[in-house]
């Protein structure tokens, strides 16, 4: 069986701009793509839609998007099966199996975007069970809120079934894909997956991954278009993953005509106005320099230290995103750091370096800022460090309030 698997269209991303019918556009490639290249079935990692209450505009262009399918003419059937029931699902066209993602997540006893295309005999909507068509079994658990992820899937507790190919549907953050390690961004990581699954798939996040680990085949399709303006986004194209389960063969496909998306970063020390403008003019004017098929996507990340005064709110682009705007669609973030924090870093830093105790850190940050005080030397700092310490907050004022009385 080939199968076509795909994610996050994000369907109505973007409505009311300039990029509004982009998700549509790109979704429909994916799936002529998928027809086009045998696809007998399609599996969705969720976040089909981008709002987890689509407009009604989004509806009438997503049952559109879904007419698509009827190009090839199917007689499946699906059978779902949760907690011990099963029910039947017929297709005329080529059959859909998807997960909800985070954008389409709602409440226990409310339906989601997913529940109605279901009604409708779209697609069948998996969370917490299984669809079998012939000799596929797919597992799949709907995106829950990241620090409930691990305990839901270990609550699950998915396995594969003998004699079957198995692939597993989930729409998680992993830790070994992001830049920090937080429960509250993700609980899962690549060790927590089960084992014995032909196929693992993930959505959610929105670049292409394949991964090839002990005992476990790892595949992350990746957005259909740019959402989330991150460097990744630029360095790997856009696409679908199709996978023949005779031959165990998986193949990633580049959708045609990609809106092109440059990253590009900006690094500055002590900087004022008129130089960080001047080097984003700069920067813009040489990347719409080449031809572009399409009005391309340009992100700009500043970063460094800005001058003695300057803030975030002092630097306005407005005049120069206005100049460009016929040519690209950009986007410009700021990561700047003040010369005062700057220094309280630098001063902190070096406190760790010097490896003292947390005591002893405090009491020197203590007499430092003292010693730019009236009080000065005017009292015992250990001593007044010390009832702070121990809580003696009253104790403590009342050294500072005599100290005033002199």
């Amino acid at each position: 069986m080939k199968i076509a698997i795909l994610s996050d269209f994000h369907l109505g991303f973007a409505e009311g701009t300039e990029r509004a019918g982009e998700s549509f556009e790109q979704a429909a490639s994916a799936l002529k793509l998928a027809l086009e290249k045998g696809a007998e079935l399609i599996l969705h990692a969720g976040d089909l839609f981008d709002d987890d209450v689509p407009s009604q505009e989004t509806w009438d262009r997503t049952f559109k998007l879904f007419s698509i399918l009827n190009e090839t003419k199917s007689s499946a059937v699906v059978v779902r099966e949760k907690q011990g029931k099963k029910q039947e699902f017929h297709f005329s066209h080529i059959p859909v199996i998807a997960i909800h993602g985070t954008h389409e997540f709602r409440g226990k006893d409310l339906k989601n975007a997913l529940d109605v295309l279901e009604s409708a005999g779209l697609l069948v909507h998996l969370h917490a069970a299984t669809a079998a068509v012939g000799q596929l079994v797919v597992h799949g658990l709907s995106g829950v809120p990241e620090k409930k992820a691990l305990d839901a899937l270990k609550l699950w507790n998915p396995r594969p079934r003998a004699g079957k190919k198995n692939v597993l549907l989930l729409h998680q953050s992993i830790k070994e894909f992001l830049p920090f390690d937080d429960e509250m961004i993700a609980s899962i990581s690549l060790a927590d997956l089960p084992v014995g699954f032909d196929l693992i798939v993930d959505g959610h996040l929105h670049w292409k991954s394949e991964e090839n680990l002990k005992e476990k085949k790892f595949l992350v399709p990746g957005s259909t278009m740019v959402t989330q303006m991150k460097r990744l986004e630029a360095e790997k194209e856009k696409g679908i993953f199709l996978w023949d389960t005779e031959i165990n063969s998986i193949k990633f496909l580049p959708l045609p005509n990609q809106r092109k998306f440059l990253y590009r970063k900006l690094e500055f020390k002590d900087a004022g106005q008129e130089e960080i403008k001047q080097a984003v003019e700069k920067e813009l004017a040489a990347i719409l320099s080449q031809n572009f098929q399409q009005k391309p996507l340009v992100r700009i990340k500043l970063k460094g230290t800005l001058a003695k005064g300057l803030q975030h709110g002092d630097i306005s682009f407005n005049e120069l995103l206005e100049r460009f705007r016929e040519k690209a669609i950009v986007s410009i973030g700021r990561d700047f750091t003040t010369i005062s924090f700057a220094k309280k870093l630098e001063e902190l830093r070096q406190l760790q370096k010097s490896r003292k105790s947390i005591t002893a850190m405090g009491l020197e940050l203590l007499e430092k800022n003292l010693s730019q005080t009236d009080f000065n030397n005017a009292f015992d700092v250990r001593e007044f460090f010390e009832l702070l310490s121990a809580g003696k907050v009253d104790e403590a004022v009342k050294i500072l309030s005599e100290q005033k009385k002199d």
